[in-house]
Parts: structure tokens; sequence; C-alpha cells
């Protein structure tokens, strides 16, 4: 009986052999002739990941130029801001001393009518509005409108609002005493990147 149950046993391990080695056989025979189609499959998934890691690289590089762009021109436009609101505060400051606000308000006017600039106000040291672009401002309170720290400026600053405008702070110098403060408004132009 137990030689019938050793048998048995050898019986069933070589036909489990026969059967893994079939199977090995068939996949060995798959492999060998589809080997063509095989190398096509890699192939193609090799260009297709090429062609995803290439596309996240040009995404990756296009928002990184656009950030750069962004920055340079927001630099660009503080700087030009600066520039025009030097020759603005010496014309302005020269009418102040002269108490000559008609020809203050003419400069305004013909100012803010330029692109992009949006306002701009002359107050005096004690923050009340004297000549304004928007005439409902005249005669309020600068701290009204803008921040208190506006009249603490002694140099020309350039800041971005809450809303993407910039301003720009100048002190208007007498001989000897701030005899006021310009404040212009300039909104920047808007640019997106051009697909082709």
């Amino acid at each position: 009986m137990k030689i019938d149950s050793q048998d048995s046993e050898n019986k069933f391990d070589a036909i489990v052999n026969k059967g893994q080695q079939s199977e090995k056989e068939a996949k060995k025979s798959f492999i060998l002739t589809q080997w063509r189609l095989i190398i096509i499959i890699i192939l193609v998934l090799a260009v297709s990941g090429m062609y995803a890691w290439k596309n996240i690289a040009i995404k990756r590089a296009e928002v990184h130029l656009t950030e750069q762009a962004s920055q340079i021109i927001t630099e660009q436009n503080s700087t030009f801001l600066r520039l025009v609101a030097v020759p603005l505060v010496w014309a302005v400051r020269s009418e102040m001393i002269r108490s000559n606000y008609d020809q203050i308000n003419q400069y305004l006017t013909q100012f803010v009518k330029e692109k992009n600039m949006k306002e701009i106000v002359v107050a005096k040291p004690d923050g009340t509005i004297v000549v304004a672009t928007n005439k409902k401002l005249e005669g309020k309170t600068v701290t009204s409108i803008f921040l208190p720290s506006v009249l603490l400026e002694d140099k020309i600053s350039v800041s971005t609002m809450e809303n993407g405008d910039m301003m720009v702070v100048s002190p208007i110098m007498g001989l000897s005493t701030k005899v006021g403060v310009l404040i212009l408004l300039y909104t920047p132009a808007s640019y997106s990147k051009l697909i082709p």
C-alpha cells in the first residue's frame, strides 16, 4: 500500500512537471514567434514616455519664463513710474509754492490722459486734497482714501495695490519744508502669453 501511494505521488509529480514544462515552452514559443510585436510595443512605450517627459519639461519652462517676465515687467513699470514722477513733482512743486492750483490742475488733467494713468492726487502736508483728477476727491483728506503712511513718505515710493494698480507716492519738497504729497495711480497693461 505504501508503494502504491509513492507510485501515485511520483506519477502526479511527473504530470505536474510536464504541465509546467509545456507552459514554459508555450511562453518561450510566444516570445520567439512574437518578438517583433514585443519590440514594437517597447518602442511605442519608450517614445510615448519621452513625449510625456518633454511636455512636462516644456510646461515647467513656460511657467518659469512667465513668472520671470512678469517680475521684469513689474520692475520696469516701477522704474519708469519713478522717472515720470520726478519732473511732474518738480512742476507741481513750483506751482504749489506760488499757490497756482489752476496750473497744477491743467498739468494733472493733461497727464492723466496718457494711457493707463488712472488718477492723480495732490495733497497738502496736513492731508487735505487740493487738486485731483477726480474732482469728487478735492477737499477730502488723503487718509480717507489712502493709507495714512502716504503722508509720511520722504522719498518716491512705488507699491502695488490689492487690485493690481501701482501707486506712486512722492513728497513735494519746498526749500526747507514739505509742501505736499503727490499720489499717482497707474494701471499696468495686462499681457498674456501668445500661443502659436
